[in-house]
């Protein structure tokens, strides 16, 4: 049986005609999902459920996690006043997120985690972030990139000894896309870096003892079209999926 994955997705606010409340929802786009179909897994969307029994009852039920783009991660959950250039926040991500990751781990099941997906890891693991790069990191490389969605924006060093470069087809280096201005500072918990800008910010990260748990900062599910070696991440996570069934 083909492995269910399960994948997050950001807020959504649909405008009513009415005078009722608007209504809200979860969105995710459709190459998260396709790129977890074409390497063989199930993919469904995670709703956001009322309470964290719910979370963890779903938990128990996906095979693997995979933790979407999104929106900005809230600072007080690493104890930081929120700063100038903090973006949106959704409180009710943070905390969905944090559920799915602790029972998933408890439960030694593999996660992928992208762009937001991988910050959110971060912190649920000890970790930091900058919360604006323009403001608060050194570099000058563009993370918010002003071109397609599928455009290889800037370049990556891979740790050759990492579980990363053998998901990318064992390279060293890469190019890749960038959509993002917050970024992990201080790593969490058993977490190792893994790939890294020209000047030296984190692009990607791995749990050093856990069976799968991979995240990178820039967006593979809008590239694995065109750039196959990007497909490796999800052929990854529904490969774990299967293995741990």
């Amino acid at each position: 049986m083909r492995p269910l994955i399960g994948i997050t997705g950001t807020r959504h606010v649909i405008a009513t005609n009415s005078s009722s409340p608007v209504l809200l929802a979860v969105v995710s786009g459709d190459d998260y999902a396709q790129g977890v179909e074409t390497a063989g897994g199930l993919p469904v969307v995670v709703p956001y459920v009322e309470t964290p029994d719910t979370a963890g009852a779903l938990a128990d039920k996906l095979d693997g996690l995979l933790l979407a783009g999104g929106e900005d991660v809230d600072p007080s959950l690493w104890e930081e006043q929120p700063h100038h250039g903090l973006g949106q926040i959704v409180p009710e991500r943070d905390a969905l997120e944090f559920t799915l990751i602790r029972r998933m781990m408890q439960r030694r099941k593999p996660i992928l985690g992208i762009c937001r997906g991988m910050q959110i890891l971060n912190v649920a693991l000890g970790g930091t972030l900058y919360q604006d790069l323009p403001r608060d990191w050194r570099g000058t490389i563009q993370h918010r990139q002003r071109a397609r969605r599928n455009h290889l924006s800037h370049g990556l060093s891979v740790e050759p000894h990492s579980r990363l470069y053998q998901l990318l087809g064992r390279r060293s280096e890469l190019l890749c896309n960038s959509f993002h201005h917050q970024a992990v500072k201080d790593l969490g918990r058993g977490l190792l870096a893994s790939a890294w800008d020209a000047e030296g910010l984190v692009e990607a990260m791995e749990h050093a003892q856990y069976p799968f748990l991979v995240a990178v900062q820039w967006h593979p599910e809008n590239l694995w079209r065109t750039y196959p070696e990007h497909h490796g991440l999800f052929q990854g996570l529904v490969a774990a999926a299967s293995s741990g069934r």
